[in-house]
Parts: structure tokens; sequence; C-alpha cells
């Protein structure tokens, strides 16, 4: 039985909006629904679905994993972790971005023909596709490769510099961004790596938002000025190698000094294992970012 109740439907959304954020049809939504019991949305008093944030995101795996090549008869039951790993690209799919290719002109130093290969996926995929379907995966191969002495320190400069560029040249605001929610992306002082900020904020781009991208090493006061005079509805940091202790203490100087209703997000391999205090939100992977965002767009329009 569908559940009911109407104290439910605070941050849950209607039908046409979770067709929108989930990118599927309204009508494929109902058959999902009613012959695979995908999700159960509640229901208002008057019979209309409304579907929560959890379901959304079980909506948008399961349709990733039907996306990689998974039947929905296979797919529609499973849990969470196992919808992720059943979602993540298929070798072949990798094979789409031209990876090999990208890392073989990396490995020659062949700059020229490395800056065409990223510069035609990124025209095909678009810039957030692109941050998830090829930056990220190229980044991860450069690190491992540099771990096993397979790429030098030149060739993972090389690449860094050329996807900097890349990511940087496609954060552009559009028509529709510039009247969207304000998120200030940055890292704090002592944190130099500006990879994983830039595809997180082509990401909030492409689900709605309008990126304030402001870089490395901002201090915190600079960080919550830049906040206040942007009227920001949102601040999203990147931790990587800052000491754990550091990362602690500025996460916490940083929500004291934010408006309540200011959102904080903080993502990055270096955010994985903090203990944050209320009011910041761990961002895990690029597409629940992606959803968080959209999300979070939606909330903040109504």
């Amino acid at each position: 039985m569908p559940k009911s109740s109407d104290d439910a439907l605070e941050a849950t959304y209607p039908l046409r909006t979770a067709a929108r954020l989930t990118g599927l049809s309204p009508e494929l939504l109902r058959a999902w629904e009613r012959r695979h019991g995908v999700v159960t949305p509640v229901r208002t008093a008057g019979g209309t679905r409304r579907y929560s944030a959890s379901d959304l995101e079980r909506l948008r795996l399961v349709k990733a994993a039907v996306d990689a090549g998974n039947r929905i008869g296979q797919v529609a039951q499973l849990e969470l972790a196992e919808l992720k790993r059943r979602s993540e690209p298929t070798a072949e799919r990798r094979a789409d971005t031209q990876l090999d290719d990208i890392l073989a002109a990396l490995t020659a130093l062949d700059g020229g023909a490395c800056q065409r290969l990223l510069s035609l996926q990124l025209s095909a995929l678009g810039p957030a596709r692109f941050a998830r379907e090829v930056a990220v995966p190229l980044v991860y191969e450069i690190g491992e490769r540099w771990a096993k002495l397979e790429l030098g320190i030149a060739q993972e400069h090389l690449g860094s510099g050329l996807l900097r560029t890349l990511l940087g040249s496609a954060l552009l605001p559009t028509a529709t961004s510039l009247l969207a929610p304000r998120v200030v992306f940055a890292t704090p002082t002592g944190e130099r790596h500006e990879l994983g900020l830039l595809m997180a904020a082509l990401t909030a781009l492409g689900a709605g938002a309008n990126p304030i991208y402001l870089g490395v090493e901002l201090p915190v006061e600079d960080l919550l000025a830049a906040v206040t005079q942007t009227d920001a509805a949102a601040l999203a940091l990147s931790l990587v190698t800052i000491p754990r202790s550091d990362a602690v203490r500025i996460i916490e100087a940083l929500r004291s000094g934010l408006a309540d209703e200011v959102q904080m997000w903080i993502g990055g391999s270096g955010a994985r294992e903090l203990a944050t205090p209320p009011g910041v939100e761990q961002i895990e992977t690029l597409d629940d970012f992606e959803q968080r965002v959209m999300l979070f767009g939606f909330a903040s329009a109504s």
C-alpha cells in the first residue's frame, strides 16, 4: 500500500518535478512504481504522488543502472550500494571517452594531441558529463599510473594543467544560471588542489546553480565576506591534502560565521573521515552532488 501522510509532505516533490530531477518521463515513473515497485511515493489526501529525496536518489541510480545495460527487472529491488555498482560505466562506455588515446598522448608528452582529444570530449559530452565521465577517471588513472611509475611528474603536470585550463574555460554562466541560487566554490588556506573543485563547480552549473568560483587557498574571513557580498545560498569547499586538524578548525569557523540559512557542503578525499559540526553536509561523489544541487535549487525556488 502507498504511504499516506500529509505530515510527510515536507521536502517532497510532485511527479513533474521528480521527472525533471531524475530524467525519467512521468509515464515511466508510474510504470516503474506499478510494475516493479522501484519506489513507493507518499500520497496526499487527494491521491497525488509526492517523492522524497531518497526516492529520487533511488530512481536516479536505477535509471543509471538501466542506462549501463541492466534490465529494469534485474535492478528494481537492489540495495543502493549494489545499484551504485551496477550504474558504474562499463568498459565499453569508458572506451567511448577515448581515455586510452588521451593517456597515450599524455605519456608521449604530446600536449597538442591530448588537448585536442580532451576538447573533443568536452564538446561532445558537455561540461557536467565531461567532468564525471572523462576528467574524474582520467585523474584517477593518472594517479594510478604515477604510483606504478608508469607516468612521471612531467606527464602528471601536463595532464593536470590541460584539465585545469579546459574545465576553467567551460565554467561560463548561462542565462538560466544567472537567475539561479548562488554557490561559492573555493578551497581554504592550505589546500592547493583545484581539479576536484572545478569539477564540482561545473557539476553545479549543469544542475542549475550559479557557481561563484573563487579558486584555491582563501582565508576564512575572505570566504565569509564573499558569501555575504554575493548573497550566496551555499558555500562548497574541496578538501584533499589539508591536515585534518586544520580542516576541522576551518570548517567550524566557517559554519559559525555563516548565516543559519546558508548551506555548507564539503567534498574531496580529505573530507571523508572528518567529524563535521551540525549544518555541514559531506558530499561523496559528483553524482551525489548533482542531485543535491538540483534538489536544493527546487527547494530554494519554492
